[in-house]
């Protein structure tokens, strides 16, 4: 009988905080919502680092 193969566990991203202040001033400039989708994250992470 063969292995079934184990999926690949994601890797959580790392994020410096220079990136994270670019992040929440682009929130500031444009929204909230509109910097998540503009940077492929989610909202809340937004909420999170604020």
């Amino acid at each position: 009988m063969a292995k079934q193969a184990t999926p690949m566990k994601k890797t959580r991203a790392r994020y410096s905080d220079a990136y994270r202040e670019e992040a929440l001033a682009l929130a500031d400039r444009v929204g909230t919502a509109a910097a998540a989708r503009e940077l492929g994250l989610q909202p809340s992470q937004l909420y999170q680092w604020r």
